[in-house]
């Protein structure tokens, strides 16, 4: 195994996998801009090497995954309307690389997946879960409207599944998340790691090129329903801007 760090995202290989794990657990491994280009430039330079066979995204401590962007990030310029701006095309690259790499990506949900780190475990080839993990987006709670979490429930899950997640607000816990659909399969932490691998080595032993071409028409639809959610969310940054 060789490891490095970047920033906070430590990116190791082990064997034919590309791991990279989120390394801020102090705060709930919310994500800087700085650590959504450098998984983004990951990704995507993992597309063209012939030595990675699959992806496997992760993060450090027990309670949470990721709890998304983290909107409280100051930057040095101080312009936070620019930093709102940053902020949404990082993570639209970030997502686009997700659901574009022709690679398998496994998420391996080691807790609490909130906002856009939910997103990604949705949005991944297959995502294994900690039975005490659970995906959530509340943003409803905070007066705040998911238009890319909602179109992304529904494309993968359906209305039904949309209207119990975004309008209440509520965790759904991993095993729930398992009969639903959401999450390929269920571990005890200390097994949690193994069965993520296991579950890449699975996809990594697929044809790449037939693999590749599966991924880009599963995803036509969530590509579509992001685009349309994405302006949306462009109409809202410029009204608030504008006030």
């Amino acid at each position: 195994m060789d490891t490095r760090q970047d920033d906070l995202v430590l990116i190791a290989r082990h064997g034919a996998h590309l791991v990279l794990t989120l390394n801020r657990a102090d705060k709930a491994n919310a994500m800087t801009v700085a650590m959504v280009e450098t998984l983004t430039a990951q990704i995507t330079q993992a597309a063209n090497d012939a030595d990675i066979r699959a992806i496997v995204l992760t993060a450090n401590g027990e309670r949470a995954f990721c709890a998304g962007v983290d909107v409280r990030e100051k930057p040095a310029d101080g312009d936070m309307a620019a930093q709102r701006e940053r902020r949404s095309h990082a993570l639209a690259a970030f997502q686009d690389a997700v659901i574009d790499v022709p690679k398998p990506v496994i998420v391996s949900l080691n807790g609490t997946a909130t906002g856009a780190g939910a997103m990604i475990a949705l949005m991944a080839d297959a995502c294994v879960a900690a039975d005490s993990a659970s995906i959530g987006l509340p943003e409803i709670d905070i007066s705040i409207a998911s238009f890319s979490g909602a179109n992304i429930l529904t494309v993968i899950g359906g209305r039904a599944l949309a209207l119990d997640l975004i309008q209440n607000g509520r965790k759904m816990p991993a095993r729930e998340a398992l009969t639903r659909g959401l999450v390929r399969a269920v571990a005890a932490p200390p097994e949690l790691q193994g069965a993520a691998q296991a579950a890449a080595d699975v996809l990594a032993a697929k044809d790449a090129q037939a693999f590749a071409d599966n991924k880009h028409w599963i995803n036509r639809g969530l590509k579509a329903a992001l685009a349309e959610a994405r302006a949306e969310h462009a109409r809202h940054r410029a009204k608030a801007t504008a006030k």
